[in-house]
């Protein structure tokens, strides 16, 4: 077992999309725990390393902005884009517009440990890349 690391994560938007509501986006009121871990495997992924979420803190108030936002209902095809050229491609039959209702001025505060899965065997190349970590 490691010691557990932090990180502040903060953004002007964010949206953690609830699977019940995939075609008008609505974000859940706090990050994830996937979203939380992905944002360490980002920092620091090694296929030997699991990453598990201890604690999530929230550093400033849940605020909600509504987007309304065009997006494209089809994916366009390889024959229309090489047909087309130099000429663009006509969307405006495809064109879609969307509502999101996404989370606006976020900071959290990110608690995580990692644990080497296959053995200690590696544990030893750990440590000065735990620098880039504030400890809990």
């Amino acid at each position: 077992m490691s010691k557990t690391l932090c990180l502040k994560v903060w953004g002007d938007f964010a949206c953690f999309t609830r699977p019940e509501m995939k075609v008008e986006r609505v974000s859940y009121d706090v990050i994830t725990p996937s979203a939380a871990r992905a944002i360490f495997e980002a920092i620091l992924w090694k296929p030997e390393i699991r990453w598990t979420v201890t604690k999530i803190e929230v550093l400033k108030p849940i605020k909600w902005i509504s987007v309304r936002r065009n997006e494209i209902g089809k994916v366009a095809s390889t024959n229309s884009i090489t047909n087309q050229g130099d000429r663009g491609l006509y969307i405006e039959d495809h064109r879609q517009q969307r509502a999101g209702l996404f989370l606006r001025d976020v900071a959290y505060r990110l608690h995580a440990r990692f644990e080497v899965v296959d053995g200690s065997k590696h544990i030893h190349r750990y440590p000065e890349l735990m620098d880039q970590f504030s400890p809990e």
